[in-house]
């Protein structure tokens, strides 16, 4: 396993109620009955738990890892995990999101998602082996949003002053006419007045 920490999302049904459940884990991640009995590390990493509270779920039963960004599960379990209701080897086999995994009454899914997609943030806090600074770089990041959102504001408040004054100093302004070219045309028709006129 090498490369960024990668998070999948679970989805199945509750065995209860019926209502579809959603969970957001990072890999690797053990799923079973009890998070006592999962493993803690695989291979120098953190192992993520998923329990699923019902007696035919082992207390460790299934173990979900990846290489390569192919996600593989191993069965871990005395009754079995089935992959698109066939058993696995608990070597391990290549899953796809369009897989549907059997633990005891539970249909699962797993999907690997983007750290940026909204629907992976239900990360469970306990488990997740996220980088402390990815956790509590949040309002740094929010800060840096609102400085960055009010230097955009000023800058556009600055460019509409600047092309307001551009437009006034480009506007053509009204000539007034000078007094001497008044006073000589009312003088040149007071001359034309005097002018007399022959029968």
């Amino acid at each position: 396993m090498s490369g960024a920490p990668v998070v999948i999302k679970h989805s199945w049904q509750d065995t209860v109620t019926g209502e579809s459940q959603y969970a957001s884990r990072q890999l690797p991640v053990a799923i079973g009955r009890e998070a006592s009995k999962m493993p803690v590390q695989l291979e120098h990493l953190p192992v993520s738990h998923l329990e699923l509270d019902h007696q035919q779920v082992s207390r460790c039963h299934a173990l979900i890892s990846i290489v390569n960004r192919q996600l593989y599960i191993a069965d871990q379990s005395a009754n079995g995990t089935f992959l698109n209701g066939r058993l696995i080897q608990q070597s391990g086999q290549a899953l796809t999101p369009k897989d549907t995994i059997r633990i005891g009454p539970f249909k699962l899914t797993a999907v690997i998602v983007d750290k940026a997609d909204a629907n992976s943030t239900e990360l469970n806090r306990d488990y997740s082996h996220m980088a402390k600074g990815e956790l509590t770089a949040e309002p740094n990041t929010i800060l840096g949003w609102l400085l960055g959102g009010g230097v955009l504001l000023l800058l556009g408040i600055g460019l509409w002053f600047a092309a307001q004054a551009l437009l006034n100093q480009a506007r053509p302004k009204p000539e007034l006419p000078a007094e001497s070219s008044l006073n000589t045309s009312n003088m040149e028709l007071g001359v034309l007045d005097e002018i007399p006129t022959t029968v």
